[in-house]
This record gives C-alpha cells, structure tokens and sequence, in this order.
C-alpha cells in the first residue's frame, strides 16, 4: 500500500476502485480501514477510493509535538496523498474531525476539491472547545473516551468501531484537541468553499439550525439532518448515510 513522506512524517494511505477520485478522511480516532467495515467504499465503488490513515492515526507516523499536529499539517498531508496519487481534484468526505480539515482543504485549495460531503461536524460562530478533555483523555484511554461517546447515543454502536477508534493512541487525539483549539473556527472557512456541499448530521449533535445555519452560509450547500442519531451512529448506520453520501457525489 502507498506510502509518502512530508516533512518527515509517513503518511499512509489505500487506494482502490477506478472512477472519479474520492478522499476519505476519519476523525480524532481510528483509522481508515473504518470506511471499509461500515461499507463506505462498496457503496462508493463506482469511484476510486484514497483512504488515508492520517497523522497519528494507523499505520501513519506518530509525531509528539503540538506543532505537528496544528491542523494546517492535516490540510497540507492531504495535498500531498493527491499528489502522490496523481490527482489533480478529488471529492472529500470527512468524518467528524476530518470533516473540519475538509472544510479548509476546500476553502483554501478550491482547485483541489470538486465536492464536499462532512458527516458529524457542526460549524458553529463561535466553536469554545474544551480545554480539560485533552487531559481528561490522557488519563481514562482512548477505549473509556469513546465508550463514553458511545454511551451518549441512542444504541451502542458495533464493536467493530469502538475497537477501532481505540486503536488510536490516547495522547495523539490530544495533541490534536491541543492543537486545533488555537485554530479558526470552521465557520469562517464556510463562504468562501465553491465546492458542492454536503453536510450530514444527527439531531443529537447539536443544534438542528446550526447545520441549517452552516449549509445556507456555504454559497452551493445543503445539509441533512438524521432524526435521533447521535455522533457514532451518523457514521456506523452506512446503511442511512452512504445512500446520501453516493447520490450527492453522482449528482455533482
């Protein structure tokens, strides 16, 4: 499977199917072989699938500095996936924290990005993160963080996830809490994204006008919004969110 090397860090990624070019991005945990088990990339055979384990995440490299994990290295790691693969403009679908760098890969590389789909992440005015989960994750794992997150949906989600989003070390998803909480909100990024826009949320993940709010701020955006599902489910239901996901991408 390819591998690249940026600024010292290894980067690695899949890619499988042939058709137009799909990059899927995961979140704070995991890694990218989640799209494969929730049937992401059956649902999107019709294209090619990059799949990229991002830093600190996977079969990725692990770099310990806050500095490497400021989020334009994520947006940077990106770019340089599509120009290993050859690939002059790709779809991106970003799954919670990963739908926060395809925010800014589309808004800062719009030459890049021929559409958009994010799942699980609301952009709000004015985003305070929280200071003390960083050290609230240090100290529990990854395994009790996410099963606290878990416990916060409506149903328990398949084992399958929850063992793959503790794959990730504890200390990485931290660094990238760290990290992040100094960059600019996303909603900043929104109307300057040309892009086609999808925005898939579950009713339990925050405000319902929020995503309103966020898709009517973006200049070609629409959202969906799922009744009752929270954070994990938005994802691992496929069988709900893939269908949105594939029929948006062949429309645009």
């Amino acid at each position: 499977m390819p591998t690249i090397e940026r600024d010292g860090v290894h980067l690695y990624y899949a890619d499988c199917g042939k058709g137009s070019a799909v990059l899927l991005h995961t979140g704070g945990g995991g890694d990218s072989s989640m799209w494969t088990s929730a049937g992401y990339t059956e649902e999107l055979r019709q294209h090619r699938c990059l799949l990229l384990d991002h830093r600190g995440r996977g079969r990725s490299d692990k770099p310990a500095s806050i500095e490497a994990h400021r989020i334009e290295q994520y947006v940077a790691d990106v770019i340089a996936v599509l120009d290993a693969a050859g690939i002059d403009k790709a779809a991106m679908v970003g799954y919670s924290g990963g739908g926060t760098v395809g925010f800014r890969v589309a808004a800062v590389h719009p030459d890049r990005i021929s559409a958009l789909v994010v799942i699980g992440s609301v952009p709000e005015p004015k985003e305070v993160p929280d200071l003390e989960w960083p050290a609230e994750i240090r100290a529990s794992g990854m395994r009790a963080t996410m099963e606290a997150i878990a416990a916060g949906d409506a149903e328990p989600p398949p084992r399958w996830f929850i063992d793959n989003l503790a794959t990730t070390e504890a200390e990485m998803f931290a660094l990238t809490i760290e990290a992040w909480a100094e960059a600019e909100p996303s909603w900043a990024y929104l109307p300057v994204i040309a892009a086609p826009t999808l925005l898939i949320c579950g009713s339990k993940e925050g405000p319902t006008e929020a995503v309103r709010r966020a898709a009517d701020r973006l200049p070609n955006g629409r959202c969906v919004v799922l009744p009752g599902y929270g954070h994990l489910q938005t994802f691992w239901h496929r069988e709900v969110t893939g269908p949105l996901v594939s029929d948006f991408l062949a429309k645009v």
